[in-house]
């Protein structure tokens, strides 16, 4: 039985998008895994009457529906939280009760990842712990939001520990 896993992360925004691809996908096939990645699907793909920006995205939909599971890439991008496009790509995968593996090779929780990019956190009157703004920042110990982490097996390492986690589970269900 074959068991395919869309790569959700920010590689399809380097520019070796492609070798990060291929090593990716050289890791999956070697677990057992078939990878499915947005870099599979370039904007010839897809409806043309849709624009650029709409074809990527129903080509995302449509290979995450292909798969039986999600493997997103947590780490922080251009700030201290993932990438926006994989946190949607997560929400979507839950929605259609796909499994999800998380993975960051930044074991840092949320707040510290907070706190290295925008200053010291401190604790407001409420008890909550705030940003220098003020803010309330998440304190439950994840590496990101608790609403990426919730509903994902997490996995704090590189990305081949996530896979290795991912064939172990369905070795475990066999």
């Amino acid at each position: 039985m074959s068991y395919a896993v869309y790569l959700a992360g920010p590689e399809v925004f380097h520019a070796d998008v492609e070798a990060i691809a291929e090593a990716q996908r050289s890791v999956c096939r070697a677990y057992g895994l078939v990878p499915i990645s947005p870099a599979d699907k370039g904007l010839e793909d897809g409806d043309q009457s849709l624009a650029a920006d709409d074809r990527i995205f129903a080509n995302n939909i449509e290979m995450i529906e292909r798969a039986d599971a999600v493997v997103a890439n947590i780490d922080p991008f251009r700030g201290p939280d993932p990438d926006a496009g994989t946190a949607f790509e997560v929400g979507y995968a839950h929605g259609r009760g796909k499994p999800i593996y998380a993975w960051t090779a930044d074991t840092a929780t949320a707040a510290e990842r907070v706190e290295r990019l925008h200053g010291p956190l401190h604790t407001r009157a409420d008890g909550a712990l705030a940003d220098r703004d003020g803010l309330m920042v998440e304190g439950f110990g994840g590496p990101v939001n608790l609403m990426l982490v919730s509903p994902a097996t997490v996995v704090l390492g590189t990305f081949e520990d996530c896979i290795r986690r991912v064939a172990a589970d369905i070795a475990a269900r066999a």
